[in-house]
């Protein structure tokens, strides 16, 4: 159960059309912003229905329309949050079409100052109905409230992640808990946390708070109501994570939450050798973490080794990108035989 001592609210926050200014602001100023909708509506449908071409295609026998077939037995290996960070998803053709969704890019252009933008090979989160099953329900939020940033490792300001919701989101159901303004305090960590800190390497950019944080404990915790279509971005010093409902979550016949998880960050924080691997991890269909300036393995995670039936799956087929997509992963005009004169 939640910790009684962090009260995880529900809250209607402001949503900001792509292009508007205060954007910026309300991001630099709490740590996490809301976009309306870069996806519409259709894209939403049709993005959704990919997942679900993905996970059909994973020939282990599920079938979008039959509960009963999403077991633990056929379903992909989750992470916290019911996350899947492995086996192709991060080169499936959902995600690479949402992605492509120009409103998507425009948001992190914006965020960034700059359109040369590399994306992450990120997973999603599904959260099927644990009303059919309660080993479905996911991690309570104050049992994992962390930051992607290592507060030594990587001082100041480096990463916008993000995700674009494709379900609608209630109190009941859950969501994605976020901590506003935390990411101001970023710089106190090391000294409250030096002996904790000495024991994780610099360049691991994640970093859990016990319940007792004061951190946790004199801030309020929120989980955004989340429209279908919405992008959800956050500062990596903003502590976050995601929540089931505190109460319960309405009777579905589907799936409770769906989310695609997608970063962008300026191609100029990467460099030559990162990218190189880039380019292989889609012929490879290599998933990665948020991170673009550093290549790590989401098919590595301690979770996804120890899987018992991991070869039991079938990979999606390696994805035909266009020019759009190629220059996210890291391809240069002169290499996609551009002209820009």
């Amino acid at each position: 159960m939640s910790d009684p001592t962090i009260d995880i609210q529900f809250q209607d926050v402001p949503r900001f059309n792509p292009g508007d200014p205060q954007a910026e602001v309300f991001l630099e100023d709490q740590g996490y912003v809301v976009f309306a909708q870069a996806l519409s509506q259709a894209q939403s449908d049709e993005a959704l229905s990919l997942l679900w071409d993905y996970l059909e295609g994973l020939g282990t026998g599920i079938d979008r329309t039959d509960i009963a077939t999403w077991d633990n037995n056929r379903w992909p290996t989750a992470v916290h949050g019911a996350i899947l960070p492995s086996l192709g998803i991060g080169h499936s053709k959902a995600q690479w079409f949402i992605r492509d969704v120009a409103a998507v890019r425009q948001c992190f252009a914006q965020i960034w100052g700059t359109d040369e933008l590399l994306v992450s090979f990120d997973g999603v989160s599904l959260w099927r109905p644990w009303q059919h099953n309660p080993d479905w329900r996911t991690n309570e939020g104050p049992s994992w409230m962390h930051i992607d940033q290592h507060p030594i490792g990587r001082p100041g300001k480096h990463c916008v992640q993000g995700l674009v919701n494709l379900l609608p989101c209630s109190a009941e159901v859950g969501g994605n808990v976020m901590v506003p303004t935390s990411h101001k305090r970023f710089a106190d960590i090391p000294r409250q946390y030096e002996e904790r800190l000495a024991r994780i390497h610099p360049s691991i950019d994640h970093f859990r708070f016990p319940n007792n944080d004061p951190l946790l404990q004199d801030s309020q915790p929120i989980m955004p109501n989340l429209h279908p279509g919405d992008l959800l971005l956050w500062d990596s010093r903003t502590i976050h994570c995601s929540n089931p409902g505190n109460g319960t979550a309405p009777t579905v016949d589907g799936l409770l939450r769906a989310a695609s998880l997608i970063c962008m960050m300026p191609k100029s924080k990467s460099n030559p050798k990162v990218i190189e691997r880039r380019k292989a991890a889609v012929a490879k269909l290599t998933s990665t973490t948020n991170w673009s300036d550093v290549f790590v393995d989401a098919d590595q995670f301690p979770e996804i080794l120890a899987a018992p039936n991991r070869d039991a799956y079938q990979w999606p087929e390696v994805p035909s990108l266009n020019t759009n997509q190629l220059r996210m992963v890291g391809w240069d005009e002169a290499e996609l035989g551009i002209n820009k004169s």
